[in-house]
């Protein structure tokens, strides 16, 4: 019975991670498109703004440079920030508890690999053999 439920509460770690995975990615992108609209618009406003405050004391073509390099400047800070990604706590910790449950499963049918020859077996010292290379065999399979 604890093998099913262990197993039970590894498929709902999973699931939870992969939920909480998606809802951040959601997330990221639903904030970074709403980021990308306002900023064309205020790079429009600002460009507009600029290149007339600029042009009244300098050649238009100066102007138009210096909110070239302002816009390099922008583009290299929100690429910056548009790379970074924080992993979700709550994702992490449910990694975790697949990771435990599993491994716990893989416990309990290594256990129950070596006792069950020795409950099938006529002999004890068949069973012995047969229990042994059983444990063996789960043993090597379960930590791949």
């Amino acid at each position: 019975m604890r093998m099913f439920q262990l197993l039970r509460l590894a498929a709902q770690a999973e699931a939870l991670r992969w939920k909480r995975t998606g809802r951040g990615y959601a997330i990221q992108a639903g904030l970074g498109a709403a980021a990308a609209i306002f900023f064309l618009l205020l790079m429009v406003m600002l460009h507009v703004a600029a290149l007339i405050w600029l042009a009244r004391g300098r050649d238009p073509a100066v102007a138009a440079l210096i909110v070239a390099g302002v816009d390099l400047v922008l583009v290299a800070l929100l690429g910056w920030l548009a790379a970074r990604h924080a992993e979700d706590p709550v994702a992490v910790e449910a990694t975790r508890v697949r990771d435990d449950a599993l491994r716990q499963v893989g416990d309990t049918t290594a256990r129950a690999a070596m006792v069950l020859p020795l409950l099938r077996s006529q002999s004890a010292k068949k069973g012995m053999i047969g229990a042994a290379l059983t444990a063996a065999v789960i043993g090597l399979v379960a930590r791949r």
